[in-house]
């Protein structure tokens, strides 16, 4: 269930990115205007980020161990995992 977390997550933050990217483009809008539409817009992906948490994460928005997936996860006691 955390996987799917995560990936609406990503889904969330490109949105994000192709709304900013729209209304910073408009040109029929002051850029108050623009401030404050990008601040309603990201208040409500913050909630709905908030409604994704408590449905998908246990114990009340709290990622557990358990829920995390282990298979093919290697230890490296205390390495650096991407420096080979």
């Amino acid at each position: 269930m955390i996987l799917i977390f995560v990936i609406v997550g990503a889904l969330l933050g490109y949105v994000i990115d192709i709304v900013i990217g729209a209304v910073m483009e408009m040109d029929v809008i002051d850029n108050a205007m623009k401030g404050r539409v990008l601040r309603a817009f990201n208040k409500v992906l913050w909630i709905q980020n908030d409604l994704f948490a408590r449905h998908y994460l246990a114990d009340g928005g709290v990622a557990s161990h358990d829920a995390l997936p282990s298979e093919g996860v290697v230890a490296s006691e205390g390495k650096c995992p991407f420096s080979g």
